[in-house]
């Protein structure tokens, strides 16, 4: 086929008026859909910091599933290592990585979300889209996330920059994390953040701490009881002076990040079943799963993170508590839809290429981690205050 053939030209499009590298992208996509016998027309090609992202209008005829079971071909004509087709309202989608793939800064994102989340509650700091612009999530309307992610794909950098920015919204008395890094290797490096309350290294320590945080719900429903029914409105009502308990103070948010979570689960299990079976506590997967039930309201909040999601770690009754999902690239199809109920997290990139989807969304996103390196790590330990005051100021 031809692209100057006038049936292969008109499906081009307003390509005259893109660079050399995008024409020569979309006409080997357009020669190759067709003689897939998908036809569709050119519309717009967006470009990325990590991803060029091209439109396509397939005709009434076309059948998606051709070029849905055909992502590899594409990939392969373009000499890349994987694309990513999605369907839109009314189109197509073909996400292409740069060859010249930029680094996304932790520093410029930073500053960024001090200034456009500043009615946020408790932001998280996502990166950026497909198309470079700065995304957030307010974890307040969330309110537990779940991150899947291979060795190596940017979960654990990710993470970093997600208690970054939860660090400078919040002062420690209004936030505190509590961290649990069995593996001592990643989390533990945030230990001097006067955020962290505890950093839990055992899975009989995690044990006492959700029992604990069981209990604080409990204590702060009751306090909240006909004054308020959530913990903002409760803080808020003190701060205003709104009803007379004048003896209570603000209670803060709790944060509960999980490291690797399908290991402690199975370190776990591996406990119990040394134990007869009448002296078994409570499994510490019961026991999150019955703090994630209730804490909403009471202002504590949880963060799982796993390099092996497992349907025998997470199952649908568990997964159900935690609305908000993350998933790095994955080995395969049968990790991407223990995380997400769909494929796709098996085509990323690696290295901060993720998809996502959060509460109140049945779609599913594509975004990109920044960068955040051990210089970074160290400003945040040192410097989150100023930061925050930063923050502060700017809202």
């Amino acid at each position: 086929m031809n692209p100057t053939d006038p049936f292969i030209k008109k499906l081009l499009g307003p390509l005259d008026q893109y660079p050399e590298a995008i024409k020569k992208e979309v006409i080997s996509l357009s020669l190759k859909m067709t003689s897939l016998n998908f036809v569709a027309t050119f519309i717009k090609a967006e470009e990325g910091p990590i991803v060029r992202t091209y439109y396509y209008e397939p005709s009434p005829a076309s059948n998606l599933s051709i070029i849905l079971a055909r992502e590899e071909d594409l990939a392969l004509t373009l000499a890349v290592e994987s694309i990513m087709v999605q369907r839109e309202l009314g189109y197509i989608t073909i996400a292409v990585p740069r060859k010249d793939r930029q680094v996304i800064k932790f520093d410029e994102c930073l500053y960024n979300l001090m200034l456009h989340a500043r009615e946020m509650e408790l932001p998280i700091l996502m990166g950026k889209n497909t198309k470079g612009e700065d995304i957030y999530v307010d974890l307040y309307d969330q309110p537990h996330l779940l991150i899947g992610g291979a060795t190596g794909s940017g979960k654990s950098v990710f993470t970093s920059q997600l208690i970054a920015s939860l660090a400078i919204r919040r002062a420690p008395q209004e936030m505190e994390l509590i961290l649990v890094d069995t593996k001592q290797l990643d989390l533990v490096l945030f230990q001097r953040l006067p955020h962290v309350q505890r950093v839990v290294t055992n899975i009989h320590d995690l044990r006492d701490q959700l029992e604990e945080l069981i209990s604080h719900v409990r204590l702060r429903t009751t306090l909240m009881s006909g004054y308020a029914r959530n913990l903002r409105e409760y803080n808020s009502n003190l701060l205003t002076h709104a009803f007379s308990n004048s003896k209570s103070s603000t209670l803060p948010y709790k944060i509960l990040i999980v490291d690797e979570f399908a290991d402690v689960i199975m370190s776990d299990r591996e406990w119990l079943n040394t134990l007869p079976k009448k002296e078994r506590p409570e499994s510490i997967e019961t026991l999150l799963q019955r703090l994630a039930q209730i804490s909403r309201a009471a202002g504590i909040h949880i963060i799982l993170a796993t390099q092996r999601p497992s349907v025998k770690i997470l199952s649908g009754d568990a997964k159900t508590n935690f609305p908000a999902r993350i998933a790095f690239k994955l080995p395969s199809m049968q990790d991407s839809r223990v995380v997400l109920d769909e494929n796709g997290a098996e085509k990323l990139l690696g290295k901060g290429d993720y998809l996502y989807r959060i509460a109140g969304s049945d779609t599913i996103k594509r975004a990109h981690s920044a960068f955040v390196t051990m210089k970074d790590i160290q400003l945040i330990l040192d410097q989150h205050e100023m930061l925050r005051q930063q923050f502060q100021l700017t809202s």
